[in-house]
């Protein structure tokens, strides 16, 4: 989906990352043989054609808000989309690339693609109390990997380390990327 919507540099930087053989995220058996990829979200089923697997690591957040910080990826490049946001406008969580001084703000249906090592931020959302925060929220994932993952898998795949092995050093650190 963010292929059509991204300028090809970014798809190549990070279908490049992808094809340094790193698994994508498994389908458990749902892919059909046509490439077409359903998944079931509550009563509605959606079908995906041609659809390719996920990168390896992908995150979904709700009112997600953070700091001025940069990460090192072993892409260029991360993503995310907000898919729902019932925030008014005037509420925040709204990214910031504050190496450019800009504020994309925060809207539903909305992908933002930015270069990983650039500083950048999103801000709380600005509600009156605790309490007004009730039904409002935003909602989104993105795709950014962790500078480590190439090693990790590369230790997986050479050295047989086992899978509890692979997911402690996986969880480990995972706010440091830095």
């Amino acid at each position: 989906m963010a292929r059509k919507l991204i300028h090809g540099d970014i798809s190549k930087n990070i279908e490049e990352f992808l094809e340094t053989g790193i698994a994508r995220m498994g389908n458990k058996g749902k892919q059909k043989a046509n490439n077409t990829y359903t998944i079931q979200y509550e009563q509605e089923i959606y079908e995906f054609n041609q659809g390719e697997l996920a990168p390896p690591v992908g995150f979904f957040a709700s009112n997600y808000s953070r700091a001025i910080h940069k990460e090192t990826a072993p892409h260029e490049y991360s993503l995310f989309l907000t898919t729902e946001r019932s925030l008014e406008a005037n509420q925040g969580g709204n990214f910031f690339i504050s190496d450019y001084g800009i504020r994309i703000r925060g809207a539903e249906n909305t992908l933002v693609a930015w270069q990983t090592r650039m500083f950048h931020r999103t801000s709380l959302a600005r509600l009156d109390s605790i309490e007004s925060y009730t039904g409002k929220r935003q909602v989104g994932l993105s795709i950014v990997s962790p500078n480590r993952l190439p090693k990790i898998w590369e230790r997986y795949m050479n050295e047989g380390i086992d899978e509890e092995e692979l997911k402690r050093e996986l969880e480990e650190g995972e706010e440091e990327w830095e």
